[in-house]
């Protein structure tokens, strides 16, 4: 028996050491924060909106007239009186349909932009919210098995002292002892999984999180819905859906492209003003010039391209109507399965409890000596008591996940919801 000791002070050492790294608690707004100034693809989408913004200026520069100069001088063996001098232009775009429509198309390409920005701030966020709550299962999930260590190792004591007293027989002992064995290897397989998912929300914020805010389990509650009807929801999600916002606009520049694409066939219309002279001031000349251009397509090529663009336009319909499906069906399968959820959490804390009150009961009796309970016994419904947590934990965290779900489909994940839900956490 003395090594059976020695063997479980260890195991219980390793055990405990493992749980004092931890330190202070990162809440979500804290990742949140970290993530949007340290994630690579959320600083290229903003780069990516500013890029768009020079794509604006250099098509309004088509509109706007455009000054040149030019001098130079020659020199020859032969003759001294080579000519030099300097010549200034002017050009001016007099009437241009492609340069107009080129102007609307990357105004509506920074449109674009900002709804990209607002569709990965918004895939950000949920990815920065899933990682984070499910480093947090993860860490509730190593207390429950390190709690059930704990209740492995009474156990053992509890086995050995009835051994001694010669009240059981040294089979149960040997049971008590293969419980603490397993429940320090799941204990262990725990703290590996928890450990996958520090890496995982590491890899989003950039920094190393030992330890994340909970969501209490033991007050359930269930708080209100920002809006009460699947219809409201559906409408939410028409107005403000990242992604449905960036398909719509998406067929907006697809239909400017066909518009595009016909300009070629209008005459556009351009005029210049020079003025030239030798450098002594003898020889000054002024032109001007207005030039038409008509374009005739003889080889067919502008109508091809108008022709792709059209189906340009078609694809860009096709996708919105998938973006489309895809958002009611996700609102629709999200809000009906809350109240399920709930319904879930709600049956998993009473059948916990009823759990727990059973686990006292065998332990009364255990430790009274009555005859018939048995210390296999004990360990099956402490088994089944920590199942029930897990199971309890792994309801909560899937409730809230789907609540989160609901909120990101509908563009609802900003600054001021992710504060919210962090000082949530905290309380």
């Amino acid at each position: 028996m003395t090594k059976v000791r020695i063997v479980t002070t260890l195991i219980m050492t390793a055990g405990l050491s493992c749980w004092s790294l931890t330190s202070h608690a990162i809440t979500i707004n804290q990742a949140w924060i970290a993530a949007k100034n340290t994630n690579p693809s959320y600083k290229i989408k903003q780069l990516e909106q500013e890029q768009s913004q020079f794509d604006t200026e250099v098509a309004k520069s088509a509109l706007l007239p455009d000054l040149s100069a030019t001098a130079g001088k020659t020199w020859s063996d032969h003759d001294a009186t080579q000519p030099s001098g300097y010549t200034v232009t002017l050009n001016q775009s007099i009437w241009d349909s492609r340069s107009w429509l080129a102007l609307d198309q990357a105004q509506a390409e920074v449109v674009y932009a900002q709804l990209e920005l607002k569709k990965e701030q918004n895939q950000l966020a949920y990815g920065v919210i899933d990682a984070y709550f499910k480093l947090a299962q993860a860490q509730v999930a190593v207390g429950i098995t390190r709690e059930q260590h704990q209740d492995a190792l009474h156990l053992l004591t509890l086995t050995q002292k009835k051994y001694q007293a010669g009240i059981i027989l040294s089979t149960e002992v040997d049971d008590a002892n293969t419980n603490v064995f397993g429940a320090y290897s799941d204990l262990l397989s725990q703290q590996s999984l928890l450990a996958e998912q520090q890496a995982i929300l590491a890899k989003l914020i950039n920094q190393p999180p030992q330890h994340v805010d909970e969501i209490n389990s033991q007050n359930l509650h269930r708080p209100p819905l920002q809006k009460n009807t699947k219809q409201q929801w559906l409408k939410l999600a028409q107005d403000n859906s990242p992604d449905l916002l960036a398909a719509q606009q998406q067929l907006r520049q697809a239909k400017l492209a066909v518009k595009q694409q016909q300009a070629d066939y209008y005459p556009n219309l351009s005029g210049n003003i020079s003025y030239s002279n030798d450098f002594n001031g003898h020889s000054d000349n002024l032109n001007t010039g207005i030039t038409l251009n008509v374009p005739l397509d003889l080889n067919g090529k502008i109508r091809s391209q108008v022709g792709k663009a059209k189906v340009g336009v078609q694809i860009a319909q096709q996708q919105l109507r998938q973006v489309e499906l895809d958002l009611t069906n996700d609102i629709n399968t999200r809000f009906n399965q809350l109240d399920l959820d709930w319904q879930r959490v709600d049956i998993g804390s009473k059948k916990l409890q009823a759990d727990l009150k059973a686990l006292k009961t065998k332990q009364i009796i255990y430790t009274s000596g009555t005859d018939g309970t048995t210390a296999l016994d004990i360990i099956q419904i402490q088994e089944k008591v920590y199942k029930s947590k897990e199971s309890l934990q792994d309801l909560l965290y899937t409730y809230w996940l789907h609540r989160i779900q609901l909120l990101s489909l509908t563009g609802q994940l900003n600054d001021k919801t992710i504060v919210q839900l962090s000082q949530a956490l905290q309380q």
